[in-house]
């Protein structure tokens, strides 16, 4: 056995070593997703260590053949759960009923397919020589393997819309350096590195994922104060800010309790990313205060879609589906009877090719902040006296 490969193997294990304890002192994410990540990582230490064991033992010791076929049996179950364990992280709770009864029936089949191939060539089989092989059925394991990768990079990809990531960039990259990892194998069948670069992504990812949870508000998950702030630094283009509070907030948490008000801020929150998140950024910026972004270009779009001749037109459009869908909910939360103020303005940049220079096209954002906040205080003093 190749010392490289040994020196591999010992990587992969401290660094799913290193990465538990990382975890447990971590403060920023939840037990249940620390769990998570934690039984990841021992069923990579577990499935490297098994490939590791299973080459040191092929080829010899005849006698060893049932343990050899075992080895290999737990090795080839637990590849296809590791994606699914990925999922739990990544909203395992949105998935349908009827799904998760399907991925336990498909992975319960690949457990059963491995076991079998301890007695009989299925999967793979071990010979008289112990002497490891690809089985007949060798394809069903590697189309449980591509179903579990398939089914995470689809709840992924539903898991960031929803979070309104932008980190599109690091999960295709992520999957480049999995493909061409993969990829190795087939070029040199002789350099075993599967494991390895598992273990690489499952950092990669424990990164993407405490990236994308400093980024969100633990109670609405709409985008925090922090990634409001830092999006503030980087606007260089048209877009208009639209600012919300709550009306009589106070109120709710007096009358109904802190618990209710929760529930109010997150039934809000999602309603103004129902109505702008296809356009705007949509923070919790604190409290009961929440405010949108507009993304680049999506004025144009909502004025074309619309049909409408400015901008302000459209936005108003906007706040008016808000309010509707607010209203809608008032009959099983009657606590939204009050809605929620609006204000907004325009922002045109940096770089204003017309010189615009009113209290709608100031070029310092600061200022764009200042009057949308004040018009959202003129409407709550108004929605006050209707």
């Amino acid at each position: 056995m190749s010392k490289y490969y040994i020196a591999i193997v010992f990587i992969t294990v401290t660094t799913m070593i290193t990465s538990i304890i990382h975890l447990y002192e971590n403060e920023t994410l939840s037990r249940l997703v620390k769990r998570d990540f934690w039984t990841i990582a021992i069923l990579i230490t577990t499935g490297s260590l098994c490939e590791y064991f299973g080459m040191y033992i092929d080829g010899t010791y005849p006698h060893w053949a049932r343990i050899h076929a075992i080895i290999k049996a737990i090795e080839f179950s637990i590849a296809p759960i590791i994606p699914i364990f990925y999922v739990k992280i990544v909203g395992y709770r949105d998935i349908e009923e009827k799904v998760k009864g399907y991925v336990k029936v498909i992975l319960l089949i690949n457990v059963l397919a491995e076991s079998f191939s301890i007695f009989q060539p299925a999967i793979f089989y071990i010979d008289k020589n112990n002497t490891y092989h690809h089985g007949p059925s060798y394809f069903i394991y590697i189309g449980m393997y591509l179903f579990g990768i398939g089914f995470f990079i689809v709840r992924l990809i539903k898991y960031t819309k929803k979070y309104q990531t932008r980190n599109t960039a690091t999960l295709v990259s992520m999957l480049l350096f999995l493909i061409f990892g993969f990829s190795i194998r087939l070029v040199d069948s002789s350099l075993y590195l599967d494991w390895l670069i598992v273990s690489i992504a499952y950092l990669m990812f424990i990164i993407y994922y405490s990236d994308l949870v400093l980024k969100v508000d633990s109670l609405t998950f709409l985008l925090n104060r922090r990634s409001y702030e830092n999006r503030l630094r980087t606007i260089d283009y048209e877009t208009a800010i639209i600012m919300f509070d709550t009306n009589d907030f106070k109120t709710i948490n007096d009358t109904y309790g802190h618990q209710c008000g929760d529930k109010v801020l997150q039934i809000i929150a999602q309603t103004i990313l129902k109505v702008y998140g296809k356009y705007a950024y949509c923070y919790r910026i604190g409290g009961d205060e929440f405010i949108a972004i507009f993304k680049p270009g999506q004025l144009e779009i909502i004025i074309s879609k619309d049909e409408v001749y400015n901008p302000k037109e459209a936005i108003d459009n906007l706040n008016r589906k808000l309010d509707d869908l607010i209203e809608a909910q008032t009959a099983e939360f009657p606590m939204l009877k009050n809605g929620i103020s609006k204000g907004y303005a325009f922002y045109c940049g940096i770089h204003d090719p017309n010189g615009v220079d009113t209290d709608e096209h100031m070029e310092n954002i600061q200022d764009i902040i200042k009057i949308a906040d004040e018009r959202m205080y003129e409407d709550k003093q108004k929605s006050k006296t209707e």
